[in-house]
């Protein structure tokens, strides 16, 4: 087993598909959440810290024609993969970078309009993590979003121990990473399988689903010596010196406090005015074990007016697993939530005809005098996997989305291109 800093690096992070670190996706939260999200209708530049084998930048990069995109990571296997398909889709937006964080940090003399890193914070040494904040200081633009991914308290503080253990355990044992993990990984099954956590029902549940995982993706997450998930109100006080405001989540059901935390809670959270407080009580109210937190710096915040000319702008399409009418069932982290027929039938089938703006949907006779509704209504059916906000320009990429297309196929990807959103949608069968 190599490592660097303390993380695993003799084996590749197999590819993994984000939806909500795309720029479409990013930008529309942000207009949300109330704030002048960067104009992706002109030319702009994406970093991703952590790309791994670049499934998300070659994404981005071919349905995205005015970004401009740059991948880092320490990971030469990985970096190569990604290269290779770059280069065999002659993608020409799109340039990767190997170096760990801290040193890409002090070299870097481009200036970004987006900085995410997904699966890494939690993961990496605290000295790795001050490289991302220093990028984010010295290189983040005016109004540019930095979208951070972590593990967090409550949800994930039951796993140190097992991860501690497994990682203790791989030290000792012989071959490379994913072989380490595996052997680590029996061990602890056997150990649950005897009584080991028979008062922790949950922690047994969860160490059984680990079976199911590939293991070069347990590597990754538990074969590193900084595992460590944090607290919310810790990682925002250390983010913000790096001179960037907290906005909300990329979840969309996450910024919804009215769904997404149980109603006998909400007056105790409406008493509190500290920020930070009350993202801690949600943290617990929703047994929070990642975030996906939005960042901007010198965020411009709109008033009334301009905000819901912003959000009238918003173009969504309905992607294919959709219903086209009737009443929804949400499966939330806390509970099962109905959305009602009369609120979501008259969005379905609107968008079963056509994609429709914000504009166009508040003219329905159910939201003309339900902004709010509606507004909640469509992020809900955004957090689902129902719709899908379109980018706003209106630039044709339809050659560079064949050629990927044609390379998820042959890589046999689960996934399927949304052209005109600028993104995929994971999909059983792939079907590009």
């Amino acid at each position: 087993m190599s490592s660097n800093d303390g993380y695993v690096t003799d084996v590749a992070y197999p590819p993994h598909f984000h939806r909500e670190i795309q720029p479409v996706w990013l930008t529309s939260l942000v207009t949300f959440l109330g704030s002048a999200a960067p104009d992706i209708s002109r030319p702009y530049s994406y970093c991703e810290l952590g790309c791994g084998m670049g499934i998300n930048l070659l994404i981005a990069a071919m349905t995205n024609p005015q970004g401009q995109f740059v991948g880092v990571d320490i990971n030469e296997k990985a970096l190569n993969i990604a290269r290779s398909a770059a280069d065999s889709m002659d993608i020409k937006n799109i340039h990767f970078v190997q170096a760990d964080f801290t040193h890409f940090a002090q070299h870097n003399h481009l200036f970004f309009d987006f900085i995410a890193t997904h699966g890494a914070w939690s993961w990496i040494a605290p000295s790795q993590q001050q490289g991302i904040l220093q990028l984010v200081a010295k290189s983040l633009k005016p109004k540019g979003v930095f979208y951070l991914h972590y593990m967090c308290h409550p949800g994930a503080t039951q796993m140190v121990p097992v991860q501690k253990l497994l990682n203790d355990l791989a030290r000792q044992l012989p071959g490379a990473s994913e072989q380490k993990l595996q052997a680590a990984l029996d061990f602890v099954c056997e150990l649950d399988a005897a009584g080991t956590f028979v008062d922790q029902p949950n922690l047994s549940e969860k160490i059984r689903s680990l079976k199911h995982k590939p293991a070069s993706y347990l590597a990754h997450d538990f074969l590193t010596d900084h595992w460590t998930p944090q607290h919310s109100t810790d990682v925002h006080q250390r983010v913000a010196q790096a001179g960037v405001s907290y906005l909300g989540s990329a979840s969309a059901f996450d910024n919804l406090d009215g769904l997404s935390v149980p109603g006998a809670v909400q007056p105790h959270l409406a008493r509190l005015t500290s920020p930070a407080l009350r993202e801690t009580v949600k943290d617990l109210a929703r047994n929070q074990h990642q975030r996906s937190d939005l960042f901007q710096r010198a965020p411009v915040r709109l008033n009334s007016q301009d905000l819901l000319r912003q959000i009238d702008a918003l173009r969504f399409q309905l992607l294919p697993e959709a219903p086209r009418s009737g009443a929804l069932s949400f499966q939330t982290p806390i509970g099962e939530i109905q959305g009602p027929g009369e609120i979501f039938s008259p969005l379905l089938e609107k968008l079963t005809e056509r994609p429709a703006t914000f504009a166009e949907l508040r003219q329905l006779p159910a939201f003309t005098q339900a902004l709010a509704t509606l507004s909640q209504a469509l992020q809900m059916l955004m957090w689902q996997g129902y719709i899908h906000p379109q980018r706003p320009d209106d630039l044709n990429c339809g050659e560079q989305v064949n050629k990927l297309k044609a390379w998820i196929k042959r890589n046999q990807l689960k996934l399927k291109v949304v052209e005109d959103c600028g993104t995929a949608i994971h999909h059983p069968t792939g079907n590009a």
